[in-house]
């Protein structure tokens, strides 16, 4: 399929029209400073000609020296502040999902087509965001099905949402999508804690590390010169530290690899905990199985509801979801099912739902209730995942914190200890 003609609104051109003003406005500011950078330099060279090369120096020198500073102050924000730019991108994220849903319920109330409603929303977006929306609502006025136009901007919805309006856009699906989002809102309150605390921690731990690199390579090598010229007896834990750095320095190699672990573990779990991303990377499977299931089993829900075949709801379940281990996971239940199986141990067997969960789905199944427990048991799986991160997050805070201070603390008393004995004795 190809994707219909975007119509941009009036206001999104106004907007993209000031867009490219200030680009041009802020390279216009750069070539007024480079050309009063060179007016400068011509002054001087007229002020002292026979210095001309001291001066071209000094002015390159200068301008360097500002780029450098530039760089650096950039770097040095992007470094401590990206955990908080990364939560903000993830709230962005979630709130559109949530403004699209709305946008659904509203449309189905109302009676007014989709397409036109979603173009006024997207008068108020981003340019970016507006275009993908705007696409989107051509698509519907081409003729496009819902399902056919999701299929075709499948980037613009979460998985498990593009799932369950891909089986159905009928009232139900948009009363579970609506129980979605406010679930959801429910709990960004403590999910919003979790993840300060997570920030908390990665800025603290990436604001220390160059301090601690600093320690140890010049400032406990210096105390050392001192304490081995004044030939000070030293206690067992400044012994401890000066031997910590010396293996640091020598064996720097074999610390790099455990700390760039550590970061990386750090960014890749701040980054899951936003909900904004369905990646599932080796040691991370677990810890987030229960939200895993939550969404399959919303989906599985709003199939049900609306009569469809096991089959088929895999098959759109599958199609949304961006991680090659769920969709492996969807596959093994189709699998099972086509063999003969039954779809609820199925499901058990690769980890959803446990024996007791599963004994609940067959008696709902046996009740023809089946659709509402498995949205009941979706939002249990979303509250034991909370609990579980709430639980994570402290136990992670409280000792990171502490061990943090320790190593400050053995650093402070190991090293100023035999420095402040060493004062007294030559004051005396």
């Amino acid at each position: 399929m190809t994707t219909p003609a975007t119509n941009i609104s009036p206001l999104q051109e106004a907007r993209s029209r000031r867009y490219r003003e200030n680009v041009a406005n802020a390279f216009k500011l750069v070539g007024i400073l480079c050309l009063a950078v060179l007016a400068a330099w011509f002054v001087m060279v007229l002020a002292a000609p026979h210095r001309i090369g001291e001066t071209t120096t000094f002015v390159a020198t200068l301008v360097f020296s500002c780029f450098v500073l530039a760089i650096d102050c950039a770097t040095k924000v992007v470094i401590v502040f990206w955990p908080f730019l990364l939560y903000l991108w993830a709230s962005v994220k979630a709130a559109r999902q949530w403004t699209l849903l709305s946008l659904f319920q509203t449309s189905i109330e109302t009676g007014k087509p989709l397409q036109d409603i979603i173009r006024a929303y997207a008068t108020s977006c981003s340019l970016g965001y507006a275009i993908r929306l705007n696409r989107f609502a051509a698509s519907l006025d081409s003729g496009y099905s819902l399902d056919a136009a999701i299929r075709e901007h499948r980037g613009l919805f979460r998985y498990d949402i593009a799932s369950m309006v891909r089986i159905g856009d009928s009232p139900e699906t948009l009363r579970s999508l609506e129980t979605v989002a406010q679930d959801e809102r429910d709990f960004a309150g403590i999910r919003t804690y979790n993840v300060i605390r997570i920030i908390y921690l990665c800025t603290m731990i990436f604001s220390m590390a160059p301090v601690m690199l600093f320690v140890f390579l010049r400032i406990i090598p210096e105390f050392k010169k001192i304490f081995v010229d004044f030939d000070v007896n030293l206690p067992a834990l400044t012994i401890a530290v000066i031997s910590a750095s010396n293996a640091f320095v020598f064996y720097w190699y074999l610390v790099a690899p455990f700390v760039l672990l550590l970061i990386a573990a750090a960014v890749v779990y701040l980054i899951l905990q936003t909900n904004a991303v369905a990646f599932r990377p080796i040691g991370f499977r677990r810890i987030f199985r229960s939200t895993d299931a939550a969404k399959f089993l919303r989906v599985f829900a709003v199939g049900v509801r609306h009569r469809f075949p096991i089959p088929t709801i895999l098959e759109r379940y599958r199609w949304a979801v961006p991680s090659d281990y769920l969709r492996k996971k969807g596959v093994r239940i189709q699998k099972s099912v086509e063999q003969g199986g039954v779809w609820i141990d199925a499901v058990r067997r690769v980890g959803f739902i446990s024996r007791p969960e599963a004994s609940l789905l067959g008696s709902a199944e046996r009740t023809d209730n089946l659709a509402t427990v498995l949205d009941q048991l979706a939002q249990s799986k979303e509250r034991t995942q909370i609990r579980k991160d709430d639980f994570f997050s402290k136990m992670a805070f409280i000792p990171l914190v502490f061990l943090l201070g320790a190593i400050i603390g053995v650093f402070v008393i190991g090293m100023f200890v035999p420095l402040i004995k060493l004062i007294t004795t030559l004051s005396a």
